[in-house]
């Protein structure tokens, strides 16, 4: 039983890309034109991977097709709302693409996933989520264009962490 489990190789084949997630030839061309990427995964891996930021795994459950409705369920204006999910879906495409990648290749890390998700909570929290939204975009499009360091996105950049919070 342990040897089919270990064995067992989720599927990335077009019949079974999620319909919730754009399409997976966008990704697989994003992936032919790295080659730099592609000398170091295999195809299937990155498409995994693109599979898991938007669905969630068994270690992380909650993916950007959870993230983004909750967090723009709390924007008030429906206009505004209606925007800021269009952005958040491009934004997502690009953030997929170069997180999916292998770890030595990529400029967006897990750590800053992890740091966007809590970012975007606390702003619903707070009462700002179209501002932070705002932030965590243009703080994406400076990545990729590599005018902001990856060191720079760090668990005091959106809101300052409490010294006194025992689970930090």
């Amino acid at each position: 039983m342990l040897t089919s489990c270990a064995a067992w190789r989720p599927e990335v084949s077009e019949a079974a890309w999620p319909d919730s997630i754009p399409p997976r030839a966008e990704f697989a061309a994003l992936y032919e034109e790295d080659d730099a990427n592609r000398a170091v995964q295999s195809e299937r891996e990155y498409l995994l991977w693109i599979k898991r930021f938007y669905v969630g795994w068994r270690l992380y459950g909650q993916g950007w097709n959870d993230l983004v409705p909750d967090v723009m369920a709390h924007v008030a204006d429906p206009l505004a709302r209606l925007e800021l999910t269009r952005e958040l879906n491009d934004t997502g495409k690009i953030i997929a693409g170069e997180w999916a990648k292998d770890v030595d290749s990529r400029r967006i890390e897990t750590r800053h996933l992890a740091i966007w998700g809590e970012a975007m909570r606390e702003a619903v929290v707070r009462g700002d989520p179209e501002d932070m939204v705002r932030r965590i975009i243009a703080d994406v499009n400076d990545l990729m264009d590599q005018t902001l360091s990856r060191d720079a996105i760090d668990d005091d950049r959106y809101y300052a962490v409490d010294a006194n919070d025992v689970f930090r």
